[in-house]
């Protein structure tokens, strides 16, 4: 049975199933998922500390001061200034504990150990207070965020050796096919060159999980057979690309219904990419994707990239549509929802998608000048410009 977007993609995230955590460096943590809250150790920083070059100071009814010494970042001096007294500090160096200020070198004149003041100071002048930035036991980074370039670092900043993340998935993509080249192979008519395999690979390689390609397994029943057994052996998720539909040689869809896989999902309607089968046993899921690029992409960032995001323990994994207006009319027909290809551009504070030259299928072309999807609801039918509707932008989706 047919069923729709919403209910399908539903499915597909209530069998998603996050694995354990695990505890790994820090050093090797980037790309994975916090399974844990962060929290503060200590206060930051731990102790008084000058924003500048300059003069700690203890203020004085007079500009002048006696430099009594020089403290350099590192150096963990107790002293305590008297009043009319003043060290030199580095940025970055810990100031005694009773400094009012710190006064920048350009607003000084020193000659020996005598210091002159130019400016006005006030109490707490480029100083950075203790437990300024964040106080022991706040959290600071929450549990299900991706460690990623923005993270990482901040971890080490903490200090952290080590850090609990969730595992990743074992995935393994195989396509199908006969009419398939490899890329170097040399082209021969009516054949197509192997791109479903690296629209997948590039999607994961951008999430920062690891994968196996298996192969591209032959038109034949008793092979696609093998190839399914040994790589629901191997691995957590697959991913196929082919073999879908209701053509002769389309077998995975005919052998994971003999073979009792549970079928989560079998055809939806959408447009591009309605021959989906996503279908489990205990150990594996396994998304069985249109042959077609255009359909594989689309079935690929509608359902898998949602399923693949939450499994790895991320609290992101929900699509974030965009509100639209059409900058071109786009078709579509009241039976499916349709994702149209689109050129979305942000001008005047709204966003604005350009249907592009074709929505054929079997076109993928022009997906080289795509970087979005602009979602026509089942019901509606063709659209005119000016049209408000939601899309989903790759860069917000694939990262």
């Amino acid at each position: 049975m047919m069923i729709n977007f919403e209910v399908a993609k539903q499915i597909i995230l209530d069998n998603a199933r996050t694995l354990s955590d695990i505890t790994i460096n820090v050093e090797e943590s980037f790309g994975y998922v916090l399974a844990e809250d962060i929290v503060t150790d200590r206060d930051f920083p731990d102790t008084k500390k000058s924003a500048v070059d300059g003069f700690a100071i203890k203020l004085s009814d007079r500009n002048q001061y006696k430099i009594i010494r020089t403290i350099v970042p590192g150096e963990l001096v107790r002293i305590k200034l008297k009043k009319g007294t003043a060290v030199f500090v580095m940025t970055g160096a810990v100031v005694p504990e009773n400094a009012d200020a710190v006064v920048r070198v350009e607003d000084c004149d020193s000659k020996g150990d005598l210091l002159s003041i130019h400016c006005h100071v006030k109490v707490g002048d480029n100083i950075n207070q203790i437990g300024e930035e964040k106080k022991v036991g706040e959290k600071v980074i929450k549990k299900g965020s991706i460690i990623d370039e923005r993270v990482y670092p901040v971890l080490f900043y903490l200090g952290l050796k080590k850090v609990k993340v969730f595992q990743k998935p074992k995935v393994g993509i195989f396509t199908t096919g006969d009419e398939l080249l490899d890329i170097g192979s040399e082209y021969k008519k009516g054949f197509v060159f192997n791109t479903n395999r690296y629209i997948v690979e590039s999607v994961l390689r951008k999430l920062n999980i690891s994968f196996d390609y298996y192969g591209n397994i032959k038109d034949d029943e008793i092979a696609v057979s093998r190839a399914l057994k040994d790589m629901f052996e191997r691995y957590d998720i697959l991913i196929s690309s082919g073999g879908v539909s209701m053509g002769k040689y389309d077998y995975i869809k005919k052998l994971l219904n003999e073979e009792n896989y549970e079928i989560l999902i079998n055809r939806t309607k959408i447009k591009p990419g309605s021959p989906l089968i996503v279908a489990k046993n205990k150990k594996s899921i396994i998304f069985g994707m249109p042959g077609y690029p255009t359909a594989f992409f689309t079935n690929l960032l509608l359902y898998f990239l949602p399923y693949i995001k939450k499994t790895v323990g991320r609290k992101d994994f929900n699509h974030n549509f965009v509100k639209v207006e059409l900058g071109s009319d786009m078709h579509s027909k009241e039976k499916s929802d349709y994702f149209n290809r689109a050129n979305i551009v942000f001008e005047n504070g709204k966003y604005i998608a350009y249907g592009l030259d074709s929505q054929k299928t079997s076109h993928f072309i022009n997906f080289a000048n795509c970087n979005g999807l602009v979602r026509i609801p089942q019901g509606v039918g063709n659209v005119n410009k000016g049209y408000i509707a939601e899309a989903i932008l790759f860069e917000k989706e694939i990262r």
